[in-house]
């Protein structure tokens, strides 16, 4: 298939394209880099115009509920027109375990954004197919980056069966050899085994000495994004599960 992949320079775009290309297809890595912005549109129609397939992976954290709910909403919107006028059959989006339910984003912008993005693409005229992964092992650093004071991380409580993000977009990759027909579908991922933030930050860091170049000396944990989060909302109950735990992953991947 052609495949367009949209955010193909992130965590997860890359690794995706890889496994794409590998398995024979023809991939267009989009993204701001190639003059492509789902969120202002500009580049879009142009960049999809013929593709099989349109995969968003399009990351746009904010600490704003208002900004991400617009951002998410307004890419989306983007993305779905340009994908159906430039005769594409499918829409995959790459969303998060747990985000639509409102217990678990009432108090964490970015996962309101996460699901206005998933209520855009299921209303959309193309089918889609929703891919709702927990948190993977790369949030490590993203974690650190934003909850970090000095010596000190105070990371909030979430309870998560991370997923390396090489497994999932591997797993992505076989999910668009699916047969095509013309209903709505959803699959969840999440790995192994269970963990809080903290605790999986402390893990890295005693493996690896920093995170992203950070070392904090003292990780703590504290229930700032609401309860639900912290007491399982992230952690999907029919979902398929990866084999491949954190100390696994510490020692392949770079």
């Amino acid at each position: 298939m052609d495949i367009a992949v949209l955010g193909a320079a992130g965590t997860l775009g890359h690794h995706l394209v890889t496994h794409l290309e590998a398995a024979g297809h023809t991939v267009r890595a989009l993204g701001r880099r190639t003059g492509v912005d789902a969120v202002t549109g500009a580049g879009l129609a142009e960049a999809l115009q013929g593709t099989d397939l349109v995969i968003d992976t399009i990351s746009t954290p904010s600490l704003s509920a208002r900004r991400a709910v617009e951002t998410h909403t307004r890419a989306a919107g983007n993305i779905a027109r340009a994908a159906e006028q430039g005769g594409a059959r499918r829409i995959l989006c790459v969303s998060i375990a747990g985000a639509a339910d409102p217990d678990v984003h009432r108090y964490f912008a970015y996962y309101r954004g996460k699901a206005a993005q998933e209520a855009t693409y299921l209303e959309a005229a193309l089918p889609v197919t929703l891919v709702r992964s927990t948190q993977w092992f790369e949030i490590a650093g993203l974690l650190l980056s934003q909850a970090s004071i000095g010596p000190v991380a105070l990371l909030p409580t979430m309870r998560m069966a991370p997923v390396a993000a090489d497994r999932l977009a591997a797993r992505i990759a076989c999910e668009v050899e699916v047969d095509e027909d013309s209903t709505d579908r959803t699959f969840a991922l999440r790995g192994p085994k269970e963990l809080t933030s903290a605790q999986l930050v402390r893990r890295i860091l005693a493996r690896r000495g920093d995170i992203e170049g950070r070392s904090p000396r003292l990780v703590v944990e504290l229930p700032y994004l609401g309860s639900a989060i912290a007491g399982g909302g992230l952690l999907p109950v029919d979902a398929e599960v990866d084999d491949m735990d954190l100390e696994e992953w510490l020692r392949t991947s770079v």
